[in-house]
């Protein structure tokens, strides 16, 4: 990177032994996120000589590939330059602050040759250091995989970083931190030691040698991306206070758990990779709904937060799932065979049309994780399913057959989960939460009732209109429009400007507060701007109890609820950082 602000990483790739033409492959899409990217489109220029500098003939023979002749004296050295200025967890981005490589989209490798050992030099601006998973191989610059997938799914913060280290259960945790925030350092690494320990105590153990966080500060920023041995996150620079904190620990637990859950224990299409096309997979609500489902799960376990706060995060997930029209169109294996055409890619009608496999698939877990426990007395859950996944698949690292999960939870519960599976998985049935949860003695309430014994309460209302708003440059912008609502029966399209209301300017921030003021059933004039033609439409007012939910402990739970409840939702013992 001899110029970080022009943004262009320098690649030369080197192998002996071409005995004959060889052919170079950049890949379109990085593990973990499933969507083709189309990488090469970064690359800038190509060429390609022999050991003696001598050039060889190259040709571009599709998207990903380019042809090399052979090499006379039987080395090859492949050089390109690649563009890096995107902020993200799953791409590159190199300006003179940092460099951060997301491997897949920078490293090309020699087809049919993915299996042998590599050594990574890298040449930094001076003062630059560069962290990574990958084992050091004889100075702080160079390093050693074992093979091309352990490359790609390593990648490098490049840079004046700060760097901190410490071990937890014998191994060695690292954070790389870009960017300045309101980050500590103390409570982080007390924080981050309390979710690993928990998540080894589920597991048995620690499956690397070394752990490493990238995180990346940035204005508003939200994400993260899985890897074997380490993980990149990119948070907001000022969210390491309240419940921006929290988030961001949900964040950690979430890509740690996936060491386990997505990288070792994981379908059997999902590694080794094919990284020039799409690897279809149904079970995505297990490598990401059931993480998903633990990532809460672990904070409270981790007594990072209250059993209240865990309550009431469940029920705000109840709510947002059931304010989707989606649930009702798009199974949850659909949602998962389908990510590489529509996660990555939503649109107006992604709201109506779909279903999120990280959502159900979460919500799904915690219904299997109740349905094991019911059936089983409380003696057995979820984490016998996980256990068994990772002594079975995990740690021999092989991936598992379609339907393994569904065929251990059946075991593990000693009952035939086939109905509930059909349901959860296979229809687009609503999910049944009030049998569950009243097992753990719990029950799903509107989140405007009051507790038990709080005293009497009238019901309200609000409106519903179906339009979710965005501003933009000032302007209330029509996002969505929920099918079977107000604004989609009265033809409000997404992109439309809001104008005003029965003839008086609104906004985002007052819509619903006019339209609470109008009767139910009456009806309202909407103004909009739509491709810069001005138009009305007449949209019935319509007042609905809050779609908000709560999830809430009955009056009188039985010993048995009780116990359910309390082994579930446990604190296990805390133990400070070694």
């Amino acid at each position: 990177m001899p110029e970080p602000h022009t943004h262009l990483f320098h690649v030369e790739l080197e192998a002996s032994g071409v005995a004959g033409p060889a052919v170079l492959a950049l890949p379109s899409w990085t593990p973990g996120s499933y969507l083709m990217r189309e990488f090469p489109r970064n690359v800038v220029s190509f060429s390609a000589a022999d050991g003696a500098g001598r050039s060889l003939p190259t040709a571009k023979t599709d998207k990903n590939r380019w042809r090399v002749d052979a090499p006379a004296d039987g080395v090859l050295r492949a050089s390109y330059t690649v563009h890096a200025d995107e902020i993200s967890v799953r791409t590159s981005h190199l300006d003179a602050s940092h460099g951060f490589v997301s491997p897949a989209g920078v490293f090309a490798y020699l087809e049919g040759r993915e299996g042998e050992a590599l050594r990574l030099e890298v040449e930094a601006p001076a003062g630059w250091r560069v962290a990574t998973a990958m084992e050091e191989d004889g100075s702080p610059t160079a390093f050693r995989a074992a093979h091309y997938d352990e490359l790609a799914d390593s990648p490098l913060e490049i840079g004046t970083h700060e760097t901190f280290a410490w071990e937890v259960e014998g191994r060695t945790h690292r954070y790389a931190v870009w960017g300045r925030g309101n980050w500590d350092r103390d409570r982080l690494m007390l924080d981050t030691t309390r979710i690993v320990r928990t998540e080894a105590a589920l597991f048995g153990s620690l499956p690397y040698r070394a752990y490493t966080i990238i995180l990346h500060l940035s204005p508003g920023g939200a994400g993260g991306l899985e890897h074997r041995d380490s993980t990149v996150l990119l948070a907001d620079r000022w969210g390491f206070r309240g419940p921006a904190y929290e988030s961001f620990l949900g964040l950690v637990a979430h890509e740690l758990f996936h060491v386990w859950n997505g990288k070792r224990i994981r379908p059997a299409v999902l590694g080794p990779y094919d990284y020039t096309r799409e690897a279809y997979t149904r079970e995505l609500w297990v490598v990401e709904g059931l993480t998903t489902y633990y990532m809460d799960l672990l904070l409270r376990r981790a007594g990072l937060i209250p059993q209240a706060r865990y309550l009431e995060k469940l029920g705000e997930t109840i709510s947002r799932h059931q304010q989707q029209p989606g649930r009702r169109v798009q199974p949850l294996v659909d949602a998962s065979f389908d990510a590489w055409i529509k996660f990555y890619r939503p649109d107006a009608n992604t709201p109506n049309a779909t279903v999120s496999y990280y959502q159900k698939g979460g919500l799904v877990g915690l219904l299997l994780d109740l349905e094991i426990r019911a059936a089983t007395g409380n003696r057995r859950s979820l984490d016998d399913v996980m256990r068994l996944l990772w002594t079975r698949f995990g740690e021999p690292d092989v991936g598992f057959p379609e339907g393994t999960v569904e065929a251990l939870a059946a075991e593990v519960a000693g009952r035939d989960l086939t109905a509930f599976f059909d349901r959860c998985l296979r229809s687009t049935e609503e999910l049944d939460f009030d049998g569950p949860l009243a097992a753990a003695g719990l029950a799903l309430r509107p989140a405007h009732e009051p507790r038990p014994g709080a005293g009497s309460w009238s019901a309200r209302t609000e409106p519903r209109t179906g339009i979710q708003l965005k501003v933009e440059g000032g302007r209330a912008v029509v996002a969505n429009v929920l099918a079977g609502t107000p604004a989609w029966r009265a033809g409000v399209n997404a992109g439309d400007e809001l104008v005003a209301l029965d003839g008086l300017r609104t906004a985002a921030e007052t819509l619903g507060m006019r339209l609470a003021e109008k009767p139910h059933g009456s009806r309202a004039a909407l103004t909009v701007f739509r491709r810069d033609e001005l138009l009305t439409v007449e949209m019935e007012v319509e007042h609905v109890p809050p779609a908000r939910l709560a999830v809430r402990p009955v009056e009188s739970p039985t010993p048995e609820q009780k116990a359910l409840l309390e082994h579930w939702l446990r604190e296990e013992p805390a133990r400070d950082a070694g």
